[in-house]
């Protein structure tokens, strides 16, 4: 599938608190949605006019918390819905114009915002628990992700709903070393590995806009200490060191070892460590021509700049008014 950015047309929607319809594109004056890194609910940021009318109503009047907005995009094949939400913040503002501003979010808002106590026996798989979360809050769940854990005990005390189901998540990632995606989609909680999405686009120089690369040493780790627990006097001992690539020099961890971890299960902790944080942090950004439908986990083929291979999408921003888009990236190799 290609996408000719000349075709590209952006439509939104409202659902007032009665269902009734209406399109307002001729009053939208600024457009963008994102989904990033470490977060389930996508978000969209409208810039309104206020004084339109749709038939004989003030849009200022129809516009109201907790309304429904839709985002569609076309780009020569049909109208395709790229985001949906319930209106989570609204301002309006009187200076020269007059403005209505609105944040939209979807349904996983709701998980990031609530709290809960949860309890869960030892036995429990990982998409059983996260089931279980969910159904709470009338949410269905979508496992496609081809690893879980059965768990031992799990108790969430008045956590972020959203807090337990990464927490689990990151857990099964730590342990079997896959990276997972956690996303709205088609109604529901979506949980799938990294680049599964069918159609992979390849960005080159003359279809990409600018691409950043840094490398930082700030976050690294050449070497983990794990400590013991403290006796009466208060002092530890040195129960392992275990050293990654000390070619940074030595730039160091400390894991202590509480009562239940045992000396396996914190070199195993030490090990992740080097794994995840022993080599320089990378950071990537790529502003390209928008694709409407590119979401975080998708895979992308990159040739621009210094950038060449495969890379995941850790998060991604559409903006219908320059129409283009901004991706953080991941290269497929540090996955």
């Amino acid at each position: 599938m290609s996408v000719d950015v000349a075709l590209l047309r952006y439509y939104v929607e409202l659902v007032t608190e009665t269902g009734t319809v209406y399109q307002i594109d001729h009053a939208v004056q600024s457009l963008g949605w994102e989904e990033q890194e470490g977060q389930l609910a996508q978000k969209a940021t409208l810039s309104i006019a206020a004084d339109c009318k749709v038939g004989n109503k003030s849009l200022r009047s129809l516009l109201k918390i907790n309304c429904i907005i839709r985002i569609y995009a076309s780009w020569g094949n049909g109208k395709k819905k790229q985001f949906e939400g319930t209106i989570w913040e609204w301002s309006f503002t009187r200076s020269q114009s007059r403005e209505l501003s609105i944040i939209v979010y979807d349904p996983m808002i709701r998980l990031q915002q609530s709290k809960d106590f949860k309890y869960f026996t030892k036995g429990h798989t990982t998409p059983a628990i996260i089931k279980n979360i969910c159904g709470d809050w009338g949410i269905s769940v979508s496992y496609k992700w081809g690893k879980q854990l059965t768990h031992k005990k799990k108790v969430f005390n008045c956590e972020a709903v959203s807090d337990m189901i990464i927490k689990l998540l990151e857990e099964v990632r730590q342990q079997t070393g896959n990276r997972y995606v956690a996303r709205y989609k088609n109604g529901k909680l979506e949980i799938d590995g990294y680049g599964q999405n069918k159609d992979v686009y390849e960005f080159k120089g003359k279809n990409t806009i600018s691409t950043s690369d840094k490398l930082s040493m700030n976050n690294l780790v050449t070497r983990v200490k794990i400590i013991g627990k403290a006796d009466d006097k208060g002092r530890s001992s040195v129960d392992a060191v275990l050293d990654g690539n000390l070619k940074f020099g030595v730039l160091q961890e400390v894991i202590r070892r509480d009562g239940d971890k045992d000396i396996g299960k914190a070199k195993a902790e030490a090990k992740r460590t080097l794994k995840e944080r022993g080599k320089p942090e990378e950071s990537i950004m790529v502003t390209a021509p928008d694709l409407p439908f590119m979401r975080k986990g998708d895979a992308v083929e990159m040739s621009a700049g210094n950038l060449s291979g495969t890379f995941y999408v850790l998060g991604v921003s559409h903006s219908a008014d320059t129409r283009q888009m901004t991706m953080t990236l991941l290269r497929k190799s540090d996955a």
